[in-house]
């Protein structure tokens, strides 16, 4: 029985971010080989979502696949489909990469950081640039620092220099709106990051669109599940 047998199988995420390598030939053929495995992606069990997009600020590029649950995600982990992509997303394309997974709280489970906020701003047009750094600085930077979130960690032991990533516009199968925009923190405690979504923050970012958030706890893979597991079991990353 695999650690993910052991969990609540709730809706699960799949939180990462990667670089390339700079040959513009290998990037192509990246960009490629994503436009193919969508669809195959699509028609797995448990399929729920894919989304991607340019991180504001960041020399990451943000991805995310969700599933109906951690059995079914890691199926499609291992899938014989999705291995090939795996094993040349490491050996050709990628110059850096870290996952993180988590799922959404059962039923009356207390919530134990670190937590996972998605924020998501839903629009008919994607913003300009002005208007996003003034989201940026004016609404959720001095929201952040008010309520304290934690570092945002992409490599283990490296940070944004923000305690958040801005996404966006996102590229979303299924499509959930004509231009969707991603706020991404992590939190300590439930406490802390109530106090956050309670604030006036909601309320200053609905004049930029239609508001929702999602809080999900983490996934720990048990030592050896995977390659370039971290020890704590909470995250894979490498450097190629």
């Amino acid at each position: 029985m695999s650690s993910q047998d052991r969990i609540p199988q709730t809706l699960t995420t799949m939180e990462a971010a990667f670089t390339l390598h700079e040959a513009k030939e290998l990037q192509e053929e990246f960009w490629r080989h994503q436009e193919r495995m969508g669809p195959i992606a699509a028609a797995s069990p448990g399929f729920v979502a894919v989304i991607g997009g340019p991180i504001h600020r960041s020399l990451w590029l943000y991805f995310s696949g969700k599933w109906a649950t951690p059995q079914l995600m890691d199926k499609w982990q291992s899938d014989a489909k999705h291995k090939p992509a795996q094993e040349a997303a490491h050996s050709r394309w990628f110059a850096s990469v870290y996952l993180r997974k988590w799922r959404l709280p059962a039923d009356n489970e207390a919530l134990t950081g670190p937590l996972l906020c998605e924020l998501a701003i839903a629009r008919r047009d994607p913003l300009e640039t002005a208007s996003i750094d003034r989201i940026l600085d004016e609404i959720v930077g001095p929201s952040l620092h008010r309520h304290k979130p934690l570092k945002f960690e992409t490599l283990t032991g490296e940070f944004e220099k923000q305690p958040y990533q801005f996404v966006g516009p996102v590229q979303e199968f299924p499509v959930l709106a004509p231009v969707r925009y991603l706020l991404i923190t992590h939190w300590a405690t439930e406490v802390a990051l109530q106090g956050w979504l309670n604030s006036d923050v909601i309320k200053q970012l609905s004049a930029y669109g239609e508001i929702s958030s999602t809080i999900s706890v983490p996934i720990k893979h048990d030592a050896g599940e995977r390659k370039y597991l971290r020890p704590d079991g909470l995250q894979r990353d490498a450097v190629h």
